[in-house]
């Protein structure tokens, strides 16, 4: 492919993936329409293991033995612990809040790189972390009847951004040499793996498909196939083409195509709403400056 194609084709992959993942917050909260959370993250985990376990078969034998542990902590830090926390929050928590909170990995990820790999801040850096945690506990305020309040629930996006940041740096440093692809087929393949094994086989009644949730099983399917296995195969391929500062930046559309559907789906939003995707983003943009 031409330079002048992977210009273009980068900039088509940012945009499928800010509205694919950018979608999954109102999508999970459609999910749990139907089904509890456990349940709602089982079925987004179990799906997306099913498409990708075939590739995985293929891909497992170019991960070398001394890294499948690591690939292992992928699956649950990149996958398996956020999807629950996610499904945990949304019982409590606004979609578009959740896709807004979401913007803090980036955040998470340098505090992280700070505290366990040693890596170099500067005060820039820091203002950044303060911005983006100050967004994020003013956006975890509810305000009804003239009393505020904390929805404690958000702490639970909190703790599924802070896995992300941990995956980052666990990808970053331990699987640096090791095929992003298998990777990514692998660590999916795990995650939906283990949701079929500790929640589904336990509790199969509880996943019963009837016509009064029908729309809320193929709104998780749908969450899983896409939001989860596809976009993996295509943000891998939007780092060969471009670079991880890049591919990153996809963190600035996720929570405006959130902040839409919360819109669309006739979520309360509020002027704070505003003020905080705001403060959230220039906090990524300050940690992200090199």
């Amino acid at each position: 492919m031409s330079m002048n194609n992977n210009h273009y084709m980068k900039w088509i992959l940012i945009i499928i993936l800010g509205l694919i993942w950018g979608s999954s917050f109102i999508l999970i909260k459609k999910g749990l329409e139907g089904f509890a959370y456990v349940e709602a993250a089982s079925i987004r985990m179990m799906a997306a293991g099913v498409v990708s376990i075939i590739p995985a078969f293929f891909h497992l034998k170019r991960i070398p033995k001394d890294k499948y542990l690591v690939v292992f902590l992928t699956a649950l830090f990149g996958m398996f612990f956020p999807a629950y926390l996610f499904c945990l929050a949304q019982v409590k928590v606004q979609s578009v809040v959740a896709g807004l909170l979401n913007a803090l990995t980036p955040a998470f990820a340098f505090l992280i790189a700070i505290l366990f790999y040693n890596t170099k801040f500067k005060n820039l850096h820091l203002a950044g972390l303060i911005i983006g945690l100050c967004s994020a506990i003013l956006l975890s305020l509810e305000r009804s009847s003239g009393n505020i309040s904390f929805n404690s629930y958000s702490l639970f996006v909190v703790l599924a951004t802070l896995s992300y940041g941990t995956n980052i740096n666990v990808v970053k440093n331990h699987l640096q040499q090791v095929n992003s692809l298998s990777v990514s087929f692998v660590s999916v393949s795990i995650a939906g793996f283990l949701s079929f094994l500790i929640f589904f086989i336990p509790n199969m009644s509880a996943y019963a498909v009837s016509s009064s949730n029908i729309g809320a099983f193929l709104y998780l399917i749908i969450l899983g196939v896409l939001g989860t296995a596809l976009a993996q195969v295509l943000f891998n391929k939007l780092i060969q083409i471009s670079s991880t500062i890049f591919a990153g930046s996809v963190t600035f559309l996720i929570p405006l195509v959130a902040l839409i559907w919360g819109i669309i789906d006739g979520e309360v939003i509020g002027f704070s709403h505003f003020i905080c995707i705001l403060g959230i983003l220039f906090s990524v943009y300050l940690i992200r400056k090199s």
